[in-house]
Formats: C-alpha cells, structure tokens, sequence
C-alpha cells in the first residue's frame, strides 16, 4: 500500500503526498490511526489523456492539526473493474489503458501488503508450537523444583544477571550452558529464547545495548526483552536563536507513539522545546537557545521493531 505519515504543528493545513490515484475515494486520510474529517483532497492531473490520471496530490484540513496528532494519507483501491466494455463498441485507448493501469497498481498495493505480512509473521512460523514447548516444560518441572533452592542462594537478581552469561550448571548429571540459552534437563532439551512468551510480564532485563562513543555520534540505547527501549544521545555548539535538529535513532522503533525530549545539561537555558517531526527511524526538535555554545541530551522511550 503506498502511503506517507506527518506530524502535525498546529499551523500546518496542507500535506503532500506523490502516489498516483484515479479518483478522490482512492486517498484515505486518517488522523492518529483514526478516520479524519474537515478536509478535502486536491490531485495533481497526469494531463490530458493520462494512464493514470493523477500523479499525486494534497490533503488540505480546514483546521491545521495539533503537534500530537500523526496524519497518515494512503491510497487504497478496490480490487474491482472500473470499465465494463460492450460487445462490438469501439475501444478508447485511454480508457483501456486507464483501465489496465488500474489492475496493475491493485496488484502492486497486494504485493507490497502479501510482502509485509510474510515478513512480519516468518518469526512467527518459524517457533515452536505451543504443545511441543508445554510437553518439554512438563518434562522438567520435577527438575526445575528440585534446583529452585540453589537458584535462590545465587543471590539477588541483579546478581544473577550479571552472572548468567558465564554461568555454567549441572543437574541430575546434565550440564547447561545458560550462556548459550540451551539446556537439557532429564535428556529433555528446550531453547530458553523460545520460552520467552511464556515469562512475558515475570520479569524483564537488559538484553543489549550501546555506550556512547564518538564513533556511533555518541548516541546510546538499552533493549529489553519486552521490546522496550531506551535511547538518546548529545548534542554540543548550538547557535544562538531559533534552532532545528533531527536525531536518526540508533535503534528503529515501531511506531510513531514513543515518548521524546531534549534538556540543557549546560550553561544556558533551552526555551521552548518541542517535537516537530517523529518517525521509527529518527526524531526532529525545534528549541531557542540564549547563549551561542552549550551542550544539550535527547531521550526517546518506547517499543522498538
């Protein structure tokens, strides 16, 4: 499906967009995932005699959005003919060449959506199944209570995390390597990665991350399990006055509804910050500074890819 994403700023009331269409009804609008109203679309003409008679466009809103609401304009066509031709009329080229445009940008927007939904759910295909993982965590329940007191003298949890790379168990004459996050209890083997949907909500922890250095702009990030993430980075040399910045992310978020912002950490004072723009892969802040150098951080918070 093609489509394009804004940010609002509570001044802006056009938003462009450069797919091609047929008609009006083939442009949605949607406003925070929501269908929008108040507004009205104008095509740019492919001219006279076109294969596709629009080019592109805009979305003009009678009231400008606010800097929170997210705009999305896709294009979405029904997989249906639009001309019906009669038995022994004549056939206008442009009209069958409208016509099998038509056809041809359907099958492109079911492509790109059959490409989408296979990458998202190979994960997913690939797991075990449910049953297979009960059966092998049945198998070494007896196993699991019987160690449950060794596992409690290890210590704290934060101890235990900082160990649990290295550590190395035997049980019952079965050695586990929970380092490599495979163990075998009882002759039975389960893949810990692969039980992580059974512990979702239990308990969560640091999985990856990255210090700043000048190598990676110095930005940073920490990853848990659960898909949350944790990122920023530095910024020093502002110039005096009215100032934009755009941060690409270290590590791509899911969606646009993550939590972002930017503090002074030097001399000087940052007035009024705010979001501008906000995409899974970067964050734009818009801020006035008084003084011509100091040094400021930026922080997004949410779920990552």
């Amino acid at each position: 499906m093609q489509k394009v994403s804004y940010m609002g700023d509570g001044s802006t009331t056009e938003f462009y967009f450069n797919f091609p269409f047929f008609e009006n009804s083939n442009v949605v609008v949607t406003v925070n995932n929501e269908p929008a109203t108040g507004y009205y679309i104008i095509g740019t003409s492919g001219g006279i005699d076109a294969d596709i008679p629009y080019i592109g466009g805009k979305v003009v809103f009678e009231i400008a959005p606010t800097s929170i609401d997210c705009i999305t304009i896709a294009r979405q066509l029904p997989l249906e003919r639009i001309v019906d031709y009669q038995p022994l009329s004549k056939i206008d080229p442009t009209t069958l060449n409208q016509d099998l445009n038509y056809l041809m940008e359907v099958i492109k927007d079911r492509k790109d959506e059959l490409a989408d939904l296979t990458t998202k759910y190979t994960e997913i295909a690939d797991k075990e199944s449910t049953d297979i993982i009960l059966a092998r965590i049945s198998a070494i329940h007896e196993e699991i209570v019987d160690i449950d007191a060794k596992i409690q003298a290890l210590g704290d949890i934060g101890t235990l995390q900082q160990r649990v790379t290295d550590l190395t168990t035997t049980v019952g004459g079965h050695t586990t390597s929970i380092g490599a996050l495979d163990t075998t209890v009882g002759g039975h083997t389960t893949s810990i990665n692969g039980l992580d949907t059974r512990t979702t909500g239990m308990i969560d922890y640091v999985i990856e991350s990255q210090a700043p250095t000048a190598e990676n702009n110095y930005t940073w990030y920490r990853k848990y399990k659960s898909g949350w993430v944790e990122q920023g980075g530095a910024i020093s040399d502002i110039l005096n006055g009215y100032s934009t910045k755009r941060f690409n992310l270290p590590v791509n978020m899911s969606d646009t509804k993550y939590c972002a912002f930017i503090v002074s950490c030097k001399a000087g004072d940052l007035y009024t910050p705010r979001v501008l723009n906000k995409s899974t892969t970067y964050v734009e802040f818009g801020y006035i500074v008084n003084s011509t150098q100091y040094g400021a951080t930026w922080t997004v918070m949410g779920v990552c890819e």
